[in-house]
This record gives C-alpha cells, structure tokens and sequence, in this order.
C-alpha cells in the first residue's frame, strides 16, 4: 500500500472525534496526535511524551491502521465508544494524580485487542 493512502488515513483518524489509543499487546496508550516521516510513526501520547515506531509495512482496517515493527503489531485504534471530550475534560485530574498506572484510562476498560 502507497504511504500516500497511509497519510490519508492517518489524516482521517486524527480528525474524528474518537479516541486513539495505540495498542500494543496487553498495553494500550492514549493518543493526542500522529505524524509520518518515512516509515515511522511518531505519536504525541497523553502522558507528555512521544513515541516513535519504525514499521515495515502496515494494513488499513476496519477500527484504523496496523502496524509491523520486527514482525511484532501495533494497531493505531480508533475508539469510538469514548470522543475525544470525554478525556479532555479528565486531562487535569490525570495529569497531577501520580497514583496512576500511566494508561490512562479514567475508568473505562480499554477496547479489546483487535490486531487483525
């Protein structure tokens, strides 16, 4: 697949109002923003940092894009069960509460792992 398809998708993710999180196994992160060079992702996650993953080839599919990195997936999902607002309006408390288990998940359950 063209990295020009993979920009519009990337586009079209990031413009929804659903959440993104990356999913990684049993691990999930929170999404805030996405940028391509080359062939790596670069991801702005919600807790202050940034995430870089270098990927081989990727997939479109039906909840975002997949990803493979050494033969290992990660899925740029979009979760639609849970807009964007909804974590906003928690950003405070998650960012000044040190208890946390660093998903930030404020309570939901993440999605399933849907690696296809």
């Amino acid at each position: 697949m063209s990295h020009m398809l993979l920009r519009r998708k990337l586009r079209e993710l990031c413009n929804s109002t659903s959440t993104l999180l990356w999913l990684e196994g049993a691990k999930h992160e929170r999404i805030l923003g996405v940028s391509l060079q080359g062939d790596r992702l670069i991801m702005q996650l919600a807790n202050g940092t940034t995430r870089v993953v270098s990927f081989e080839k990727f997939a479109v599919t039906a909840v975002g894009l997949q990803f493979w990195a050494q033969g290992r997936p990660g899925v740029l999902y979009k979760w639609e069960q849970v807009p964007k607002a909804t974590w906003a309006t928690s950003d405070a408390t998650a960012k000044t509460d040190t208890s946390r288990n660093g998903n930030d998940d404020d309570g939901h359950e993440p999605p399933p792992d849907v690696a296809a």
